[in-house]
């Protein structure tokens, strides 16, 4: 992930603060996560951290909606239109709201897609979204290549926690460094809206060989908004902004 968001969050609460209130204890231990997505401007893990504890947030519509304001948007098409959990936007009114003001949306004139293409057609805008079809190119198995899952067999007892602190800063600051490209896909023939991911191979970078290999696509409703907002951009920038065992995250550019 991004360093912002590896960190470790502190909240000070003033001293006339009464934090013996489980709804305002479960905040102050939730909130920080949060703050640090928003402030990376990372609109997917924002919002996956605000659904996870939104029982929470939701309990300070106020201050919630005031620390997401300015992602609200990306973070409501992140979570509608990114992912393949179809979420609805009227089932989280709190950020669905926020967003409506910042999209100037009116459903009376215009869908919430349509609200979206206009937004970003006159805005530049950054977001964080999974990518799909991943499986199609086989590229979880080459996420973690066999040596760099070898570097911690030869830790020993002795400064146990600084080696294993270089190894995982080793780790990051490759993933960190591989290069990503999104780009728009017209020629593809099952959709001309597609939008194709690209990465640095790790397997094949550690080896010497680095080069651009297709990892996956944008889904196919963002992709949809995306380019028609924009139809004569061609390239969104791109980088990679997390991974684990099941999902790639990748930054782009609108």
């Amino acid at each position: 992930m991004q360093e912002g968001e590896n960190a470790n969050s502190l909240v000070y609460a003033a001293g006339d603060v009464d934090v013996s209130d489980s709804d305002t204890f479960d905040f102050l231990v939730h909130i920080g996560p949060l703050l640090a997505a928003v402030d990376s401007k990372d609109s997917l893990l924002a919002g996956e951290l605000y659904l996870r504890r939104r029982s929470v947030f939701e309990k300070f519509p106020q201050l919630s909606s005031f620390i997401m304001e300015d992602l609200c948007a990306e973070i409501l098409f992140s979570l509608c239109y990114g992912e393949m959990q179809n979420i609805l936007p009227d089932t989280i009114p709190l950020l669905f709201n926020s967003a409506k003001k910042k999209l100037d949306f009116d459903s009376s004139r215009e869908s919430l897609e349509q609200a979206f293409m206009r937004y970003f057609k006159d805005n530049a805008v950054t977001l964080t979204l999974p990518l799909v079809g991943t499986c199609y190119y086989d590229w979880e198995d080459k996420m973690c290549p066999y040596v760099l899952e070898k570097l911690c067999d030869n830790l020993s007892a002795e400064n146990l926690l600084g080696a294993a602190e270089k190894i995982r800063r080793a780790k990051h600051d490759f993933y960190q460094s591989l290069e990503c490209v999104v780009q728009a896909e017209p020629y593809n023939p099952h959709d001309r809206n597609a939008i194709i991911v690209c990465i640095e191979n790790p397997e094949a970078k550690i080896s010497g060989n680095p080069g651009l290999e297709k990892a996956g696509h944008i889904r196919a409703l963002a992709a949809k908004i995306i380019r028609e907002s924009k139809p004569k951009k061609m390239s969104y920038g791109g980088r990679l902004c997390s991974l684990s065992d099941s999902t790639i995250c990748v930054k782009v550019t609108v």
